[in-house]
């Protein structure tokens, strides 16, 4: 399912990035603009990617992290005499450890054009994530599945844009849950 998701997305970003007819376009701060962007992002929880579209001074956008995330091999069998109980804390010589699953984030984007070359952003939004926890045995480095954690809540971002050519932007968003966001915008008036 993560695969079919991230060539969707893939493929979305390639379908932002086609050629623009060359227009002859004088800069109004008012003026309706229109705009698909796409992005990744890379940080604490991952390599991500995301998408959504922009119409004069308000966006919307959809991000997804999890698409490379790895966890170690794992048993899903106990070894005999242990006995792990989900809402009881792990037995002495085990220690958890954290893996991000999947992170979803839908955000609501405004825009502030204070200048004909560049633009700043912020964001607010609403994420879920998934973090599976092993229980890691100390000495022999054995993990077992223990439990599922499942987050959600309210995230944040900050970013600006340049304008690199009438018809694109690129651009940079510190966000509270992905971290670091590279975004391409293709703009149409």
């Amino acid at each position: 399912m993560k695969k079919i998701i991230s060539i969707i997305l893939i493929y979305s970003l390639m379908g932002f990035s086609t050629a623009a007819i060359a227009q002859d376009y004088v800069w109004e701060p008012l003026s309706p603009i229109k705009g698909g962007f796409g992005d990744v992002s890379i940080g604490s929880p991952g390599f991500g990617v995301g998408a959504g579209f922009r119409y004069m001074f308000v966006g919307l956008g959809l991000g997804l992290v999890g698409l490379t995330s790895e966890s170690p091999a794992y048993a899903l069998q106990y070894p005999p005499g242990l006995s792990l109980n989900r809402n009881q804390p792990l037995p002495n010589g085990y220690e958890e450890e954290k893996f991000l699953s999947m992170m979803i984030n839908g955000d609501i984007i405004f825009y502030f054009d204070l200048h004909e070359k560049v633009s700043f952003n912020l964001s607010a939004g609403y994420y879920s994530r998934n973090d599976s926890i092993l229980a890691k045995n100390i000495v022999s480095g054995s993990r077992y599945i223990y439990r599922n954690q499942v987050e959600s809540g309210m995230c944040f971002g900050l970013g600006a844009e340049y304008v690199l050519h009438d018809n694109f932007n690129i651009g940079a968003v510190y966000h509270s849950e992905r971290g670091l966001l590279f975004r391409l915008t293709y703009i149409w008036f």
